[in-house]
C-alpha cells in the first residue's frame, strides 16, 4: 500500500500542475487578462499547484518511509536517487512553492481582479510563468527519469 500511494503522489505531483499551466499559458495567448475565464483557469491553476506540493510532500514521507522499512537507505541506488531529489528538484520545489503558491498567486489575483499591481507583483509573475517555469520544464523531466532508471533498475548511475 505504501508503495501505492508513493507512485500515487508521483502522478499527482508531475500530472495536474503541468497540464494546469498549458491550459492556463493556452487561454492567456486567446483572452484578455481581465477575462473572467482566464481567471477562473487561473484560480484553477494555482489550486492545482496547491496539490501538486502536497503531493510532493506525500512523495517525499512515502519515500522515505520505504527506504527505511526495507533497509534501501544506505544502497548505491537510493543514495544516488537521494542526491537527485535533495540537490535538485526540493530546490526547484521550494522555490516553486515560494513562487507559485505565494507572490505569484497573490500578484495573479491583483491581476485578475483588475487591481493595481506593483512592479514587483508584474516581475513575480514574469519569473515565475517564464524563467522558472523554462528551468523547471527543462530539469524536473530528466531529473525524474533519473530517479525513475534509479529506483526500477535498483543500478547507479555513475
Amino acid at each position: 500500500m505504501l508503495k501505492l500511494l508513493h507512485i500515487g503522489a508521483l502522478i499527482f505531483w508531475l500530472g495536474p500542475a503541468l497540464g494546469a499551466w498549458l491550459v492556463l499559458k493556452a487561454v492567456d495567448k486567446i483572452a484578455d487578462l481581465s477575462n473572467p475565464i482566464a481567471a477562473k483557469v487561473s484560480k484553477v491553476f494555482f489550486f492545482t499547484i496547491v496539490i501538486e506540493h502536497v503531493a510532493f510532500a506525500v512523495l517525499l514521507a512515502s519515500g522515505f518511509t520505504l527506504a527505511f522499512q526495507y533497509g534501501f537507505i544506505h544502497t548505491d541506488w537510493l543514495q544516488q536517487k537521494l542526491y537527485i531529489v535533495l540537490l535538485i528538484i526540493v530546490p526547484l520545489e521550494v522555490v516553486d512553492i515560494l513562487l507559485g503558491n505565494w507572490l505569484t498567486a497573490q500578484a495573479s489575483k491583483k491581476l485578475y481582479a483588475g487591481q493595481p499591481m506593483t512592479k514587483w507583483d508584474q516581475r513575480w509573475i514574469d519569473v515565475y510563468h517564464g524563467p522558472f517555469t523554462k528551468i523547471a520544464l527543462l530539469v524536473i523531466p530528466i531529473s525524474v527519469l533519473m530517479v525513475m532508471y534509479l529506483a526500477v533498475g535498483k543500478g547507479t548511475i555513475v
